[in-house]
């Protein structure tokens, strides 16, 4: 039921399809055009004057008076049966000619595609002229436009051929869109033309790797910059310690332990870009989660973890997995509203991968803050308040940990209320 109207939206909005269904159009207009012209004009058009002057000779050949032997003659060179009956006796060059008789009792015209003429001569007789009419003439209304429909089915076909070849890097370029905007990159469409097309497939490139350069750029900014704050910050947890009044040593030493940690979770993101910084050992996925719920279980609403087995072997790096879920963990108790349900932690095997899924009863997120969630210091909460804490880094660290694992993590809004993150790990070889 709902692939139907889907599908019918992406026909409308393609291109392609369009062109396609206009030359379809073109060609059944042509088709009817030709068929129309073929049976309603010329056809009978061609008939009416062919019988005029089969009818003018065959009065012509009749005045001549022909005998049985210039009849035969007549009928094996151009086909015209005849039939004679009068004073002189009656012969006929076929036996299936009719008598005069009895063709003007069928009535004069085309019988059993036959054309009979009557034509009376002086001494009181008459000629009956049976013309066949020739296969060629007769098949023409059907062969004409079989063979247009013929053609037009060639046209379409191959104008079908090109406009996809010429459109091919549209599709290409929608498929690069579509793995940029996923977050890949290194995105490189291929070059198929030299036209319009190839100009915008390079343009495409070049504006990916700018795009490339400038994160690249500001993450390594936010590198050095964090390795600069180290000798700084280590410096003033030492000047702190000789703060005489308590109150403001332990709000300065606070604050100091705070921007310790987003140095620490900036230099992790960096270590865990190339998946370096991953070490993996067999462990039961499993038994990691239920540890790291059961850090959750005074928390309110709390979290229920319902594995689908009591074990699901991984290579993990068991302490960052630990961060992962932790985080996820923390954000899911953090948002949840006061009459919400305790935060599902599930684990399940889904196709040759592992599924492990976080589901809230809170707020939600909204739609256009879901493509960004993962950003370095993106924040759901625009206020940035202490109250809520955190630098919009777990997340992002998150997706770089299951990320440097092999797998992926997704984020979307529950049919009711609430927000699911599913992140995806492979199986074990």
């Amino acid at each position: 039921m709902s692939e139907g109207p889907s599908l019918l939206a992406h026909v409308r909005r393609s291109v392609f399809t369009k062109l396609v269904v206009t030359m379809l159009a073109m060609a059944a207009m042509l088709l009817t055009l030709v068929v129309v012209f073929f049976l309603l004009y010329l056809g009978p058009v061609l008939n009416g004057s062919i019988d005029g002057v089969v009818h003018e000779y065959m009065h012509t050949v009749a005045s001549a008076r022909p005998t049985y032997e210039r009849a035969k003659e007549m009928a094996s060179r151009a086909g015209v049966q005849t039939r004679y009956e009068g004073p002189d006796g009656a012969w006929s060059t076929a036996d299936d000619v009719p008598s005069a008789a009895e063709v003007k009792r069928r009535g004069h015209g085309s019988i059993n595609r036959r054309h009979y003429f009557v034509i009376p001569v002086p001494d009181g007789g008459s000629y009956v002229f049976a013309w066949q009419i020739p296969e060629r003439m007769y098949t023409a209304h059907l062969v004409v436009p079989a063979v247009v429909l013929l053609a037009v089915v060639a046209v379409v076909l191959a104008a079908h051929g090109v406009l996809k070849r010429l459109l091919l890097p549209v599709r290409l370029l929608g498929d690069g869109v579509a793995r940029l905007s996923g977050g890949q990159l290194d995105v490189v469409v291929p070059k198929r033309s030299s036209d319009e097309f190839g100009n915008l497939t390079d343009a495409f490139n070049r504006m990916v790797g700018r795009i490339k350069d400038m994160i690249r750029a500001r993450e390594q900014l936010l590198v050095d910059v964090s390795h600069e704050l180290r000798s700084p910050l280590s410096r003033l947890k030492v000047a702190v310690q000789f703060v005489g009044e308590a109150d403001i040593k332990a709000r300065m030493a606070a604050d100091l332990a705070a921007m310790d940690i987003m140095v620490a979770e900036l230099l992790e993101l960096e270590r865990l870009r190339d998946g370096s910084g991953i070490k993996t050992t067999r462990e039961n996925l499993v038994a990691l989660l239920d540890e790291v719920a059961q850090g959750f279980h005074d928390r309110s609403p709390g979290v229920h973890f319902s594995p689908a087995t009591r074990e699901i072997l991984a290579d993990v790096d068991a302490e960052r997995i630990r961060t992962v879920f932790r985080n996820l963990l923390e954000n899911a108790v953090k948002y949840s509203l006061p009459d919400s349900r305790a935060v599902e932690l599930s684990a399940d095997r889904e196709a040759n991968t592992i599924v492990v899924r976080v589901k809230d009863d809170g707020p939600g997120i909204l739609e256009e803050d879901q493509a960004n969630l993962f950003e370095p210091f993106f924040r759901v909460d625009r206020s940035r308040s202490r109250r809520t804490g955190g630098y919009g880094l777990g997340l992002s660290i998150a997706k770089r940990i299951v990320e440097a694992h092999g797998g992926m993590i997704a984020v979307a809004n529950n049919a009711t209320r609430g927000t699911s993150f599913v992140v995806t790990l492979p199986m074990p070889a």
